[in-house]
């Protein structure tokens, strides 16, 4: 006999954020620690790459910003857009509790192998600030 599925026997709740995917297997996490696994996620996934939005992920962001030759304010811009456009995805799946403030870069250091050209320091060389709406805290965190 096959089981019969009616409104009044389904579950109607879905699995909500914040979780955790260890071993096969799904656990609840604190939710600050779920944004940032889900911006290290957006921060290695090339923008437009995942179907469901359009503005998910910024990995060509650390190519971009570490050009040759692009002003410093050329670079703050290109910050200030792709924190803009992670909050719109944050807001539009919902995710509501936390915004990033800020991503400041690390000053590019002069290369003395290289002919005193500018390079991005070792390490990744981007902090993103997130902040709890409403609070007036911020912490910043190594991408």
């Amino acid at each position: 006999m096959s089981p019969v599925y009616s409104a009044e026997n389904s579950l109607s709740r879905s699995v909500a954020f914040p979780l955790r995917l260890r071993q096969g297997l799904l656990q609840k996490t604190e939710e600050r620690e779920a944004y940032l696994v889900l911006l290290g996620i957006m921060a290695r996934t090339p923008q437009g790459s995942w179907p469901g939005h359009a503005l998910f992920g910024f990995h060509e962001f650390f190519s971009e910003v570490t050009k040759d030759r692009l002003s410093q304010e050329l670079r703050t811009r290109m910050a200030e857009k792709i924190v803009m456009e992670i909050n719109t995805v944050l807001v539009d799946l919902e995710l509501k509790r936390y915004s990033v403030d800020s991503l400041t870069l690390d000053p590019l250091e002069s290369d003395l192998s290289c002919n005193g050209r500018a390079r991005w320091p070792e390490g990744r060389g981007v902090t993103l600030m997130l902040r709890e709406n409403g609070s007036g805290h911020a912490v910043g965190y190594a991408l």
